[in-house]
């Protein structure tokens, strides 16, 4: 796989509402040139551009097509993703793309034959493997701290605060993220089985997926219902034969707050002091090194991000057919 063997890497970011965000972290990368971004409103968009030194652009192609650029990062809607990660990766450029990668798994595997067949990096922002609390948990339970995982339960939690409400991808929009952190932590489950309190517009308020694994078993819950009074919140807890982690974590108005304590089988919890960081900012450096043949693209891998679409597809089919268990 080819990489770029210059100082400088130039990018260039495909929409202007997260994208932004990416935009505006690249930039303070001294070996990384944002060269253009693309948003729908030109005014906004040449604001945009302007703050950050770079070109506005109304036409994602014309950008994908500038052939000085090493790298396109797509934060565009969900369903837009196939289109133009494939389009980036046939004129020879490096992908970064917002999760959930795609809908379908169909157009996820065709995104990923491109990316082999033209010989090119395409990550997926699987988010949750930098966010420093599970990054923690996931190398503490890994280094034995915990014995052997037994049950683990993740929930994330929202005020209805996006638009029109959820749709049929509640899965996919809310909880891929818990989904993805319970396969990196632990593997492909053998089963799923869901069930949810539905809406009135054919999609989801509440959905609870059921991970059967050989040896454990696991819980992954979403709730996008919570009161306009509640922070959107996470929490975490994992059970092992020799104690067990439950971490917390809500979003305080300005930062993230949250505690995480080990409980040990013998003596007494204990508060883990675990260092923080900004995960996008780790996230976005983590792409450059790759880019650039520094680091292993692997934690961000298009097929590792087929797997987890894979376990939440899985899941959706199971709630839509009445809490059925499929095979994964």
């Amino acid at each position: 796989m080819s990489n770029v063997n210059k100082a400088n890497i130039r990018i260039g970011i495909l929409g202007t509402g997260f994208g932004k965000t990416h935009a505006s972290l690249f930039a303070t990368f001294p070996d990384v040139e944002v060269s253009g971004i693309v948003g729908r409103n030109e005014p906004k968009t040449k604001e945009i551009a302007r703050s950050l030194g770079t070109e506005a652009y109304t036409n994602p192609q014309e950008l994908i097509d500038r052939p000085d650029i090493d790298a396109i990062v797509v934060c565009y809607p969900t369903t837009m993703h196939a289109q133009y990660v494939m389009a980036a990766l046939n004129q020879g450029k490096h992908v970064l793309c917002e999760t959930p990668v795609a809908y379908s798994l169909t157009e996820a595997e065709q995104m990923s034959q491109t990316a082999n067949s033209c010989g090119k990096l395409l990550l997926i922002a699987l988010f949750g493997r930098f966010v420093s609390d599970y990054r923690f948990i996931h190398e503490y339970i890994h280094a034995g701290h915990l014995g052997a995982p037994r049950f683990v339960f993740a929930n994330r939690r929202t005020p209805a605060i996006w638009g029109n409400g959820w749709s049929e991808n509640f899965i996919t929009d809310l909880m891929l993220h818990d989904i993805d952190y319970l396969y990196w932590m632990l593997g492909k489950p053998v089963a799923v089985t869901s069930r949810g309190l539905g809406n009135s517009r054919e999609g989801w308020n509440h959905v609870s997926i059921d991970c059967e694994f050989d040896n454990m078993y696991a819980i992954v819950e979403g709730c996008g219902i919570m009161p306009s009074s509640f922070p959107f919140s996470t929490s975490l807890r994992v059970v092992g034969d020799e104690g067990a982690i439950d971490l917390n974590w809500y979003w305080g108005g300005e930062y993230p707050i949250s505690e995480a304590k080990f409980y040990p089988q013998k003596g007494e919890p204990e508060i883990l002091s675990i260092p923080g960081y900004d995960p996008y900012a780790a996230e976005c450096r983590y792409f450059v090194d790759c880019v650039q043949g520094k680091d292993n693209p692997k934690l961000l891998s298009i097929d590792s991000a087929c797997s987890s679409l894979r376990i939440a597809l899985a899941a959706k089919q199971s709630l839509e057919n009445n809490g059925t268990r499929i095979a994964v």
